[in-house]
């Protein structure tokens, strides 16, 4: 029988509601073993996160797998969603070099495609689902993380290693708030970023697919 992945699934107590929707996304997924891990809170939601992603891999040191995936509790897999594009991603991502491999993200600066399926991006936004690679957990937990840092760009600057999957396969849940970033608190703002995003990967893959790059 095929392993399966264990997913590191960050949630605050008191958000009952993040909790049994993330809860019913992996449930209904095949190939999965995720646990539910206490996010550390702060009065910097963003500090608490990069804190508790700190503290999985910690525990994670001393195990063997070549990556664990964390999860942030308004993940929602996308209709593009399936374990072999996802096993394949992370195979490709590895060949690659990767540090960091993304499910989908809310904003990106530079990027090129590298394969098909598989995005090189430079600076980001969205942790939603994130696949992190040993090599790079020293790196993590060695960085100095500062007042008015976030986790997603905190990445960006760390490494240079960083892929994200097309189509998306994550997304984020809106829930008229964020306990992470303030500005994404307006109605749809969310939804309008992911799709924008998606759409100028969806451009520039038939560009390359036009070319046969």
């Amino acid at each position: 029988m095929e392993d399966k992945i264990v997913v590191f699934i960050i949630n605050l107590t008191k958000r009952t509601d993040r909790r049994e929707h993330i809860i019913n996304e992996f449930n209904t997924r095949k190939g999965f073993d995720f646990v539910l891990i206490n996010a550390i809170e702060h009065e910097s939601g963003a500090f608490g996160l990069w804190t508790t992603i700190k503290t999985i891999i910690k525990r994670q040191m001393n195990q063997t797998e070549d990556y664990i995936i964390v999860c942030e509790d308004d993940h929602t897999f996308t209709n593009s969603f399936n374990m072999a594009f996802l096993n394949d991603s992370i195979k490709k991502a590895k060949e690659k070099n990767a540090d960091v491999l993304l499910g989908g993200v809310s904003w990106f600066s530079d990027v090129i495609q590298v394969s098909p399926g598989l995005f090189w991006v430079d600076k980001f936004s969205g942790l939603q689902f994130t696949v992190i690679f040993r090599k790079f957990f020293k790196s993590i937990l060695n960085a100095n993380f500062s007042k008015g840092d976030a986790a997603d760009y905190k990445i960006s600057d760390l490494t240079s290693n960083t892929f994200v999957t097309f189509p998306f396969i994550s997304k984020q849940k809106e829930f008229g708030y964020s306990d992470v970033t303030a500005g994404n608190n307006s109605a749809g703002k969310v939804s309008r970023l992911f799709k924008n995003s998606s759409l100028k990967l969806k451009h520039l893959n038939k560009v390359n697919d036009f070319y046969n790059l």
